[in-house]
């Protein structure tokens, strides 16, 4: 029991130091998540406010990292950038970016156990 806990302590440690820092977040992730609200909220149809509720979850993950004093000067820049005419665009720009985060995570899946093959048909 006691080696049992020790590798995987190991392990994690291991996975720790060898992880990747994640990119600081930007005012473009301020910008996306603020879209992704206004598009939660906005939307005419269930699976867009659906895919803008997910948007919004994986932005507000990404600026957890952000200080108050940063968060809030972004969001007073951001909701300048905002309009109108250029907010379609820009919430499609930041629903690739959640794409190829899930893109990402699926590539790093194992692969799908083979299926057991058929029986041999009865004689």
């Amino acid at each position: 029991m006691f080696r049992k806990t020790l590798s995987t302590a190991a392990v994690m440690g291991l996975l720790t130091i060898s992880a990747p820092a994640a990119a600081a977040p930007t005012a473009m992730d301020v910008r996306c998540f603020m879209l992704s609200n206004l598009f939660a909220a906005k939307s005419d149809k269930e699976e867009g406010r659906k895919l803008a509720q997910v948007s919004g979850f994986y932005y507000l993950g990404r600026l957890q990292e952000m200080s108050n004093a940063d968060l809030r000067r972004h969001l007073a820049e951001q909701q300048k950038q905002i309009t109108q005419a250029t907010a379609s665009a820009q919430m499609s720009s930041c629903a690739k970016g959640v794409q190829a985060s899930g893109l990402r995570m699926q590539s790093l899946a194992p692969p799908a156990p083979a299926p057991a093959p058929a029986p041999a048909p009865r004689k």
